[in-house]
């Protein structure tokens, strides 16, 4: 990355990454701007970030301000609907790309940067999980169950895949629960019932008291989309991060600062 950045004003082919609310969450905008970067790398295209101005970018940021671009700044775009005319891009106009264009290739090995060499959290969302985990925490083990878009508890008419529902396998769950008994476990899931529910059968994991909402929807709030990062940031500081279902949170976390990655589904 450091690589990229010394030679970055010299590209000239420009692809800007256009994320909107509706277009999946913080895992979903975070994954696919790492894997876009990752193939602007190998062909030495000039990646920007394009600002829309939503919540996720005051709590998430770039390291590199220059990465950023905004919409008045562009004068002739081209969209890129071809994942495979990524190999040939006009260099006299602002290629765009957004997260539809990867979903038929993406895969996690795609991701070959390390995510705290391209972001950084904001100092509230620090500050923000002291609040939230008020004891320093080390040597944590964060296991990571997205139930789907059908368990959020949140207003149904804004919810854009109803009938979301990620496959988990509960005993597995369990039985990785009971065998790090001895270890300091953090539990998280964006359904408060479940959470609770497994807490009371088995009280030595920790669970946070986030507002949990998924940060691609329209009635999301500043407090819940905080919270969202904030468990983000929690996770990316775990020992390692277990994924008991398919969710693109667990796997940004764990590439943020290389963690392993051992799914249970």
């Amino acid at each position: 990355m450091e690589e990229y950045i010394e030679k970055y004003d010299t590209f000239t082919t420009k692809v800007v990454y256009n994320f909107q609310i509706g277009q999946g969450g913080i895992g979903d905008n975070i994954k696919f701007f790492m894997y876009a970067l990752s193939l602007c790398i190998k062909r030495n295209y000039k990646l920007y970030y394009l600002v829309n101005n939503i919540s996720i970018e005051k709590y998430i940021q770039l390291k590199h301000a220059k990465m950023y671009i905004r919409r008045d700044e562009i004068d002739f775009t081209h969209n890129v609907s071809d994942i495979n005319s990524m190999a040939n891009l006009p260099k006299n106009a602002y290629n765009i790309v957004s997260p539809y264009l990867f979903y038929s290739t993406f895969t996690h090995d795609g991701i070959d940067i390390i995510g705290q060499d391209v972001f950084e959290f904001s100092d509230e969302v620090r500050r923000n999980s002291l609040h939230i985990l008020p004891q320093m925490m080390t040597n944590y083990i964060s296991i990571h169950l997205r139930l789907g878009d059908r368990y959020l508890e949140t207003d149904k008419t804004f919810v854009l895949c109803c009938n979301d529902e990620r496959y988990y396998d509960e005993k597995r769950l369990c039985d990785l629960i009971e065998a790090n008994i001895d270890k300091t476990i953090l539990f998280f899931c964006e359904n408060n019932h479940y959470k609770l529910q497994l807490k009371s059968k088995y009280n030595h994991i920790i669970i946070t008291s986030c507002q949990i909402g998924h940060t691609g929807l329209l009635n999301t709030t500043e407090k819940q989309t905080l919270d969202t990062i904030t468990e983000l940031y929690l996770m990316s500081n775990s020992d390692t991060i277990v994924a008991a279902s398919n969710s693109g949170f667990s796997l940004v976390a764990s590439k943020f600062k290389n963690i392993p990655l051992v799914n249970i589904y």
